[in-house]
């Protein structure tokens, strides 16, 4: 009578279809990740721009005007006193660029910022917030 040993183990099927799974786990999670990530980022933007905005009227209300430029990132926005407005100049939180500002020729101003999602009142892609009472 002959004994038919049974060796333990997993067969390659098996093997493939738990590495397939796996793979399909890591990528939802990942995408996932990166979706919480891009709204993070947004948030960010609409928090830097909305910082921005207060320090620039509070320029406009103690200098009477709007600076003509924002300083570099991670620079200080100061009066023409010397007076501190803004500390640490925000930027882009994936590109580290700064945020675009124009000076309008009618005196406001408008900060160009880019969004990744649509978020609250902005749709994804370029935005343009314009100064309190201003007209492009």
């Amino acid at each position: 009578m002959s004994q038919h040993k049974h060796q333990g183990g997993f067969t390659l099927i098996e093997l493939l279809v738990v590495i397939f799974i796996i793979a399909i786990v890591s990528t939802l999670s990942y995408v996932a990740l990166e979706e919480a990530r891009a709204k993070g980022r947004d948030a960010r933007r609409l928090s830097d721009v909305y910082m921005i905005r207060q320090a620039l009227e509070l320029y406009r209300d103690r200098e009477g005007n709007y600076p003509l430029a924002l300083p570099e990132s991670q620079q200080s926005l100061l009066g023409p006193s010397g007076r501190l407005y803004l500390s640490p100049m925000p930027s882009d939180p994936k590109t580290r660029q700064p945020y675009l500002y124009n000076l309008l020729d009618n005196g406001g101003y408008q900060l160009i910022f880019n969004l990744e999602r649509d978020n609250l009142d902005y749709p994804a892609g370029e935005n343009i917030l314009i100064s309190p009472g201003g007209h492009e």
